[in-house]
Order: C-alpha cells, then sequence, then structure tokens
C-alpha cells in the first residue's frame, strides 16, 4: 500500500488509498463515465477520451485500440495492461503504475508520463513525441522503433536513483553512474543526451562502448 498513499507535492496534488477507493476493472465495466469494451477490435474499443481516471485499477484489462486521448490517468493501476495502438495522446499518466504494460504501437504523442513505472512493458513502435519522461522507470522496457522517444532523466537502468524498488529487471549490465553502457542497443528516433551522471543537459555522461545506435538517434555531447 506504499505507493498506492503516494503524494504529488509539486501538482498539489495527494493520492491516498487508490486501491481501496478505485473499483477494478473488468469487461464491461463502467468508471465514472468510462465504458469498458470486452474484447476490443479496431472498430468497436473503448472511447474514454478525456475521462477522469484517476487512481483507476485497470490492471490486466485489455484496452487495446482503446481513446484515451486526453485522459486524466494519474496515478493509476495499469500492470500488465494490454493498450496496443491505443490512443493516449495528451494524457495524464504522471505516477502511474504500468509494470509489464503492452503499449505497442500506442500513441503517446504529448503524453506526461513522469515518474511513471512502465518497466519490462513494451514500446515497441510506439510514438513519444513531445512525451514527458522525466523520473520515468523504463526498466528492461522494449523500446525498439519507438518514435522520438526523449530519454533524457528517464530512468533506465538498476544503477538510476531508486530504480531498485520497481522490481524490474535491467536490458542493460548493471553499472555505476558514469560507467560505459557495454553493447546497449538503442534503436529508432532516440534521443540520448543526457543520460548519466548529472543529467546535464546536450551532454553524454557515459561512452556508449559497443553499442548498436540506429535510426534518427540525437547522441549529441559523446566525448
Amino acid at each position: 500500500m506504499a505507493r498506492l498513499g503516494a503524494v504529488a507535492a509539486g501538482a498539489g496534488l495527494a493520492i491516498t488509498a487508490l486501491g481501496l477507493a478505485a473499483p477494478a476493472a473488468h469487461a464491461d465495466t463502467k468508471i465514472g463515465t468510462c465504458t469498458i469494451v470486452s474484447n476490443p477490435t479496431e472498430s468497436v474499443f473503448t472511447d474514454c477520451a478525456d475521462a477522469n481516471l484517476v487512481g483507476a485499477n485497470l490492471s490486466g484489462v485489455d484496452l487495446s485500440h482503446a481513446n484515451l486521448s486526453g485522459a486524466n490517468l494519474l496515478g493509476a493501476s495499469l500492470d500488465d495492461t494490454k493498450l496496443v495502438g491505443a490512443n493516449l495522446s495528451d494524457a495524464n499518466l504522471y505516477l502511474a503504475y504500468a509494470t509489464g504494460a503492452n503499449l505497442t504501437g500506442a500513441d503517446l504523442t504529448g503524453a506526461n508520463l513522469g515518474s511513471a513505472n512502465l518497466s519490462g512493458g513494451k514500446l515497441t513502435n510506439a510514438n513519444l513525441t513531445r512525451a514527458k519522461l522525466n523520473g520515468t522507470k523504463l526498466i528492461g522496457t522494449d523500446l525498439t522503433g519507438a518514435v522520438s522517444a526523449n530519454l533524457a532523466g528517464a530512468i533506465t537502468t538498476e544503477a538510476d536513483p531508486d530504480a531498485k524498488e520497481s522490481g524490474g529487471s535491467s536490458s542493460l549490465p548493471e553499472r555505476a553512474p558514469d560507467a560505459p553502457l557495454f553493447g546497449s542497443v538503442m534503436t529508432g528516433s532516440t534521443n540520448v543526451s543526457g543520460i548519466g551522471g548529472n543529467n546535464s543537459p546536450g551532454k553524454v555522461e557515459v561512452p556508449l562502448i559497443g553499442s548498436a545506435v540506429t535510426g534518427s538517434t540525437n547522441i549529441s555531447g559523446v566525448g
């Protein structure tokens, strides 16, 4: 229950005992004004744009192709949730728990993923244009083909601050903050500037020794 008592002090918001206050969603469950569609398809899906889903328990729910654009998912539980092809543009997922979530092909344009936990999940071919990833845990997350993923400020390894409490396993070798990223694989359009020591803008603090970096990638400041 520790994580359910999280407080977003900077935003002036408090989330208390969400697990008790928010209903768990199942097929055809209605949460506020949002109805969860069972067995969604590309033509029949959950349509909850701009919905208030603060603290909602959506863990394990199939929200494939869902329209959640502009939805407020502050502190929501999305562990192992299926969000394949979902529209989460401009959605607020600050402090959301989405370990193991499948966001393959999801549109996260402009979404706020600050301090969210997406460890062990899939963001394959997801659109992360202008998405806020400051403090976002992406330990062991598959970002293959992700569009415009700016990882500056994101937590991507066990060596990063507080990363161990996520329970995920790193897709990169465990290392000290100033150690090289041996054998890292970064694909798609990825900005890795600022990863490492002090996250200084435009400066990569660690050498990418033996790394495979493909696609449109910003690695300015190396050296």
